[in-house]
């Protein structure tokens, strides 16, 4: 481990070297679906979604107003879960933390406004862990042993071995812009259809996008839902395929997928998305360019 320092709150935290820090999946007392840690922005406590689907960290303006961040028009422009965009802002210098972590690089954030359902439950900002990844040491997310860590990079992937089982994998890289965009989009089949999807911790259910050509072709199996799912633009109603067949790599199983509408996301091109419903018995391994994994 490195040094080892601490938060405003006392709370011990590894300030270099490797880390570690636990994911928390419940929410006010009750199971929550998603990877949830604790950390600050500008000394603001928040609850942190950590999200492979965010190609950048992002805080929620509800908090930027909260912490007084200083923010700037950028010219900056964002997409949601659905490929629409979104009107972001930039925070030169958020001084955010995650407990038992430790500081982020003090380096410029996208603001975004989030649904008020995200607010209510407290989520000020979204963690792309592939941002906190370096060449030398990747970061690992342990779905399954609950837990966010860094590694030797040699020994981390050789714990893997050559159960490779989320290959092949596509990397969408913008290295042109200030805040360095980085997704993942992995090759698998729905219902036979095969299919690329933007990998996404912060998504519950897998999903198609309707426009897409295997969304087109499975829609005469969906089903109408009275469910509505939120999208950083607004709530989105799907439909539902049940019991579908996904294979990603090694991974096989049959989950409810979401067909929801939405347009196609010309920084990284996706039928949908891969989410925690499959990624939950998952442990990945993130670079700056690249993802392996093993699900057990």
């Amino acid at each position: 481990m490195g040094a080892v320092g601490t938060l405003d709150g006392g709370a011990p935290v590894a300030t270099e070297g490797a880390r570690k820090v636990d994911l928390e999946f419940t929410l006010n007392g009750r199971p929550f679906p998603l990877p949830l840690v604790h950390g600050t922005v500008a000394g603001v406590e928040t609850l942190i979604l950590v999200d492979t689907g965010a190609n950048s960290h992002v805080i929620a303006g509800w908090l930027a107003r909260k912490a007084n961040l200083t923010l700037r028009q950028m010219g900056d422009t964002g997409t949601d879960h659905t490929g629409r965009a979104i009107e972001t802002r930039r925070a030169p210098h958020p001084q955010v933390a995650i407990t038992g972590w430790g500081n982020l690089p003090d380096e410029p954030m996208l603001v975004t406004d989030v649904p008020e359902a995200v607010s209510r439950l407290g989520i000020g900002a979204f963690l792309s862990p592939q941002q906190l990844a370096t060449d030398d040491m990747p970061i690992v997310l342990d779905f399954p042993h609950k837990e966010m860590r860094t590694g030797d990079r040699s020994t981390v992937l050789g714990n893997v071995g050559s159960a490779l089982t989320l290959d092949p994998v596509r990397a969408c890289l913008d290295e042109d812009s200030p805040v360095k965009g980085r997704a993942f989009v992995i090759t698998g089949k729905v219902e036979g259809q095969t299919v690329e999807l933007l990998l996404d911790s912060g998504a519950h259910h897998s999903d198609l996008l309707l426009s897409s050509k295997p969304g087109k072709a499975l829609l005469p199996k969906s089903e109408a839902s009275k469910e509505q799912v939120y999208a950083a633009s607004g709530k989105v109603t799907p439909r539902i395929l049940r019991s579908a067949k996904i294979v990603v790599g090694a991974v096989e199983g049959t989950f409810d997928v979401d067909l929801i509408p939405g347009e196609r996301d010309d920084f990284c091109p996706r039928d949908g998305v891969l989410a925690m419903d499959v990624l939950q018995s998952c442990e990945l391994i993130l670079t700056p360019k690249s993802v392996q994994g093993q699900c057990r």
